[in-house]
């Protein structure tokens, strides 16, 4: 169904779909969700507040599947609470 995102880098890419979140973990629990979300593949933690429990996630792939799929393992760490998309981006490579 949907492609491995690790084969393709987004200058391979013909598309690149870039996604800001805003997670809402446990804060006793951040550590490991911190290390779960380092896990997935071009997703990166921009910012977060430990005592608040809240993070900035980037998630970004070539395939808006892969990167469904990404944000849906992430909702599904154990101690996030919420996951919510503040920002979608797509950029498409213009064939010559």
């Amino acid at each position: 169904m949907s492609q491995n995102n690790t084969t393709i880098s987004m200058d391979e890419a013909k598309d690149w779909h870039v996604c800001g979140l805003v997670v809402q973990v446990n804060p006793q629990k951040i550590a490991q969700i911190r290390t779960a979300l380092s896990a997935i593949p071009h997703t990166e933690i921009s910012a977060e507040d430990a005592e608040k429990g809240k993070m900035v996630v980037v998630m970004q792939s070539h395939d808006q599947h892969v990167l469904f799929e990404n944000m849906e393992n992430a909702r599904q760490i154990d101690g996030v609470i919420t996951l919510s998309l503040v920002y979608h981006q797509q950029d498409e490579t213009a064939e010559n």
